[in-house]
């Protein structure tokens, strides 16, 4: 199985993307074999209300490799938004599922956080589900260590035992700063923050029946079991999703529909990619935006994305832009936006969009004045060899 798209959807600022929980498996797999560090987030309206207070949280759920919707809300929205996703994929539904792909292949998980010894018990459920399953260590480390500026003994358990996936268990936002900080060191080709999903699998939190889930209904279940510790999260989540999705919803019915071709073009000078838009940001330009990502990438070119001549947005358009920012931001690369008039604007401040891109301000007011003229030149060659320069900027994550 594959992506329903090649690309995220963006929902409420998040790039989530449109898979099955079988067809996210074997994204996976691909990511394993693809060789790099990956980091994967499953997201849910917690993860959103907290990326919104907080711009470096934000960025790095989008900088994930994969973003899956942990949350019927995020699903809903995006039926809102005209773009909707294939199916809520959870943290505690791949855990199992990904046991089952390193015990058919071989690879090697790794257990961290959790608390007390439920990681460890953890261990012991999966292997008795999946005997040939190898998991090469747990470890739950205290509140004391994890404050410690120093995480050296925590990153040399996991680099010692040589995992091709990691499974963090720390909570959200601790999880994914944690993994976002340590990628590097670690060298685990995919780490994934799966919340409270070791509770879950030794029973110490009950799930909701399957047609609880399907319902949406699976936090009412939740919120029974642990009222003091859920009842005051729920009650902020959704009350800031009261606050923001009616802005978001009328932004979207703002504009006006956009019927006619849509296009990319391009220009390339000796430090920048210059990628103009025509007509719709939508799924039909992705792979036109795709291939502008590659060339930069290729030639270590920054990347200008004009929205002038931008009649509309769809959230898969903007969900394959932020794509190709992730595709920049894996290079040291940048990906600002130039020409935004205030329609552009106010979209992505209602699709919390706005921390994500950068304004362009060129350090040569000529280039700047020659916007207008470059809207008009043919399609340049995307597969054309580019003149690699350094890159002049890094990409804020």
């Amino acid at each position: 199985m594959s992506r329903n798209l090649d690309h995220p959807i963006a929902v409420l600022g998040l790039p989530l993307d449109s898979l099955s929980a079988e067809a996210a498996v074997d994204v996976i797999e691909g990511l394993i074999l693809s060789g790099g560090t990956h980091q994967i987030a499953t997201a849910n309206l917690d993860f959103w209300l907290n990326s919104l207070a907080d711009t470096h949280l934000h960025r790095i759920i989008a900088g994930c490799s994969l973003v899956l919707p942990d949350g019927m809300p995020l699903v809903w929205v995006s039926k809102l938004l005209g773009c909707s996703l294939a199916d809520r994929v959870t943290g505690v539904d791949l855990v199992p599922r990904l046991a089952e792909l390193a015990a058919r292949k071989g690879y090697g998980v790794f257990l961290l956080g959790g608390k007390g010894d439920v990681a460890e018990r953890a261990r012991g459920v999966l292997m008795q589900k999946y005997p040939n399953l190898r998991i090469v260590g747990t470890y739950a480390p205290s509140e004391e260590e994890m404050e410690r500026v120093d995480h050296s003994e925590i990153v040399g358990r996991v680099t010692a035992a040589k995992p091709e996936i990691l499974l963090v268990a720390l909570g959200n936002p601790k999880q994914e700063k944690w993994i976002w900080l340590h990628r590097k060191r670690l060298g685990v080709p995919v780490a994934m923050g799966v919340g409270g999903s070791f509770e879950i699998i030794v029973g110490d939190v009950v799930r909701a029946p399957r047609w609880v889930q399907h319902c949406g209904l699976e936090w009412a279940m939740r919120l029974v079991q642990e009222p003091s510790r859920l009842g005051p999260r729920y009650l902020r989540d959704f009350l800031g999703l009261g606050r923001r999705l009616p802005l978001t919803l009328l932004a979207g019915w703002m504009q006006r529909p956009y019927l006619g071709k849509s296009h990319v073009t391009t220009v390339t000078t000796p430090q920048t990619m210059h990628v103009y838009l025509h007509g719709k940001l939508c799924s039909q330009v992705a792979p036109e935006l795709k291939q502008a990502g590659d060339a930069s990438v290729a030639g270590s070119l920054v990347m200008v994305v004009h929205m002038h001549a931008v009649r509309q947005v769809t959230a898969a358009g903007l969900g394959a832009l932020m794509a190709v920012r992730r595709q920049l931001l894996d290079s040291g690369l940048t990906l600002s936006l130039a020409g935004l008039g205030f329609k552009h604007r106010f979209l992505l401040h209602a699709w919390c969009a706005d921390p994500l891109f950068d304004a362009w301000a060129s350090a040569s007011p000529a280039i700047r004045s020659k916007a207008g003229e470059w809207e008009t030149v043919p399609h340049v060659d995307l597969h054309a060899k580019q003149e690699a320069v350094p890159a002049q900027t890094r990409a804020r994550g």
